[in-house]
This record gives structure tokens, C-alpha cells and sequence, in this order.
């Protein structure tokens, strides 16, 4: 007799069971939770503070010249007592609110500044600049102490990249042009995806700073100098004067651009060894890699004495390596073009404009080119 089959009978007979999904359901509960954690941390976390009041080791290192406005206001008070340093830090802080201070009727009537622009200037600039520049735009940021070279210090009105003769200002476009570009070679970014009217806001922002400490400057300069205080609205008219565009005078075209050529690049050669000319190799060395006998060697200032080349600030640089191919104001010829005529202000390369004539400069500009090309040997 067959048995009688109950229960779970035959394979493949009877009510399937449901496999149990609670667990695969609790691990993408899991990572969904895990994932929505991690998307919403950095939301959540508290912003980073920058270490405005840090001790920055890395300043007035060197020759050291690199001083903030306090810094020379007590060397008035260690030169002439403390009488005089009370009555001078008066004057500055009292004159620069009368003649660069952003509500200023007398800085508005100048018509040399778009006032308007200041407030989003100001907004932007500690936004994007003020980390590296300083909030007062004297260069010394909490992420200057790491940079080389260091941010520019726009307090003393001396820009390294300009299309204007040597010693004047920027013109308002070579300011926005380095904004827009940034500075090849640099910490200097490009802000390319800044909003155009955030550039125009930060270039007035800039020439602001600049006039105004400037103003500041020359106070504790000509006090130091003459020994008594200064006339206040003198040195504000004087600071106006230099930073009106209808001052500055461009460079370029001195002409147009010769052909390249093998001679052209032959020229451009002479004239970059030519000791008693532009004697480039004095500091860009042989082969262009900024290794000349000036950057390698020694000098004597104030009786000691110093390895290497100094900017105006103190600090220690180094001449672009040309082999890189890589230019900070620009790689274009003209950008070339502006730089040698022009000089990097405060810096030791100073300009060519009368000491070559434009169809040299376009000679050395070639051979220039050519060394990071591998050529010109």
C-alpha cells in the first residue's frame, strides 16, 4: 500500500513561502541613512574661522621693510617720543576718514572713484581676496604666512603688472584683468566665473585700499622725513592725482609685433646676454630657468649680507623660470610685450621702455618664446 503523503509533499508541489525581505530592507534603510548623513554634514558643520590675529613668522623676514601702519606709527613714537606719535596717529586716522573714508564728500567730489561700487566691493573682497590680501589689504591674510611668493600688498600703490609707463598706477582694466586671468605660477586664481559686475565691484575696491593706505603711507613717511606733521589735504590731492586714469599713460603698442623669425630670434638672443643692455641673464641665467648669477650669489646691504635678489617688501624672489613656458601676466606677446616695457613693480626688473627700442623688444620677446620651446640655445 503507498503511503499517503501530507505536509510538505513532493519538491515543487504545494504553496511556495515568501522569502523574508525585512533584512535587505533595513540595510537600505541603513545606507540611505548613511548617505543622507554624509551629504548633509558639511551643511551642518559650523563654517571654518580664519586665524585673523595669527603671528605671521614669515613677515618682515629678510631685509624687512614689509611694516604695517601700527608698526610705523611706534617707530615715530621710538624716533621723535610719544607726544608726537599721539599727535600723528591723529592725524591719520582723523585725515583718512575725511578724505578716503567711504562716506568722504570731499573722495566723491574727486570723481575718482566709482563710490558706488565700494559696499559690493568691499562684500566681495572678504569674500575671495581678504584670506590672502588681509582685510585691510596689506598682504598679510591668514594664508599669507603659507604662500610664495606672498600676496600683493596693496597699501603702498605699487602693482607688479601694468600696462602704464613705469611708476604710474594700474589702469582700472589692468586690474580686472589680473582678477579675471589670476597670475600663472601664483596662489593668485583666476575669478573667471566671478560675476563681471563682482570684478567691476572688487577693481574699485582695490584702487580704494590702495588711495587710501597710500594716504597713510606718505603721512608717517613725509612725518618721518620732515620731522613735523604733514598737510593733510597736500597728500590726499597728491594721491588723487597719481590714480586719475587721465594720468596714465599705456605702453602698448610701441609697435606692431615683427615676424618671427630665425634671425628675429638670433637678435633677440644678443640683446639677452648683452651685459651692458638689458642683460637678462644676470638673472634668468643661460638657459632662462632664473638661476642667474644675481639670484645665486651674494650681496651687500645696509653692511650685511644677503643671498639672492629682494623685492621692494624685503622678501626674497626668484626670477620666472622662462624653460616653463609659463608667464604670470599673460602668455600672449603682447602680454610679453607690456611686462619688459613696463618693468614688475617692486621688483628688481625694471623697464625697457627707451633703453630697447620696440622692434627689440619684439626681438627679445622671440627668443624668449623660444626657450620654453626648447629652442634658443
Amino acid at each position: 500500500m503507498m503511503a499517503h503523503l501530507t505536509g510538505g509533499g513532493a519538491p515543487g508541489r504545494g504553496r511556495r513561502r515568501r522569502p523574508d525581505r525585512s533584512g535587505q530592507a533595513a540595510v537600505s534603510l541603513l545606507f540611505l541613512v548613511f548617505a543622507a548623513v554624509l551629504f548633509f554634514l558639511p551643511f551642518a558643520r559650523s563654517a571654518d574661522t580664519p586665524e585673523w590675529d595669527k603671528e605671521d613668522r614669515t613677515r618682515n623676514t629678510g631685509l624687512g621693510r614689509d611694516y604695517s601702519l601700527v608698526e610705523d606709527l611706534v617707530y615715530t613714537g621710538e624716533e621723535f617720543g610719544a607726544e608726537f606719535q599721539q599727535e600723528l596717529t591723529t592725524l591719520v586716522e582723523t585725515s583718512s576718514e575725511e578724505f578716503f573714508g567711504f562716506r568722504s564728500d570731499w573722495l566723491r567730489d574727486t570723481g575718482i572713484l566709482d563710490v558706488d561700487r565700494l559696499p559690493a566691493g568691499r562684500r566681495a573682497f572678504e569674500n575671495e581676496c581678504a584670506g590672502c590680501h588681509g582685510r585691510t589689504g596689506d598682504g598679510s591674510g591668514p594664508a599669507a604666512t603659507d604662500l610664495d611668493p606672498r600676496p600683493r600688498n596693496f597699501r603702498s600703490g605699487v602693482f607688479k603688472f601694468t600696462s602704464t609707463s613705469t611708476g604710474q598706477k594700474p589702469k582700472r582694466a589692468d586690474l580686472f584683468k589680473t582678477i579675471t586671468r589670476g597670475l600663472a605660477g601664483s596662489a593668485m586664481p583666476d575669478f573667471r566665473l566671478l560675476n563681471e559686475e563682482r570684478r567691476h565691484d572688487l577693481v574699485e575696491y582695490v584702487r580704494w585700499l590702495s588711495m587710501k593706505g597710500e594716504f597713510e603711507h606718505i603721512l608717517v613717511t613725509i612725518a618721518l622725513d620732515e620731522e613735523e606733521i604733514p598737510d593733510a589735504e597736500e597728500y590726499a590731492e597728491l594721491i588723487v592725482e597719481r590714480w586719475d586714469p587721465a594720468n596714465l599713460d599705456s605702453v602698448f603698442p610701441g609697435a606692431p609685433e615683427t615676424e618671427r623669425t630665425p634671425e628675429s630670434i638670433a637678435r633677440g638672443r644678443e640683446i639677452y646676454f648683452d651685459a651692458t643692455g638689458a642683460n637678462c641673464v644676470s638673472c634668468h641665467g643661460d638657459t632662462g630657468k632664473g638661476d642667474g648669477p644675481a639670484v645665486t650669489g651674494e650681496q651687500e646691504i645696509d653692511g650685511e649680507v644677503f643671498e639672492g635678489i629682494y623685492d621692494d617688501w624685503g622678501y626674497r624672489m626668484f626670477p620666472r623660470d622662462f624653460s616653463s613656458g609659463v608667464f604670470r601676466a599673460g602668455e600672449e606677446s603682447k602680454d610679453l610685450y607690456v611686462t619688459i616695457a613696463t618693468g614688475i613693480g617692486g621688483t628688481p626688473m625694471g623697464s625697457f621702455e627707451g633703453v630697447l627700442s620696440p622692434e627689440e623688444i619684439w626681438d627679445l620677446i622671440h627668443f624668449v618664446e623660444s626657450l620654453g620651446e626648447g629652442g634658443g640655445q
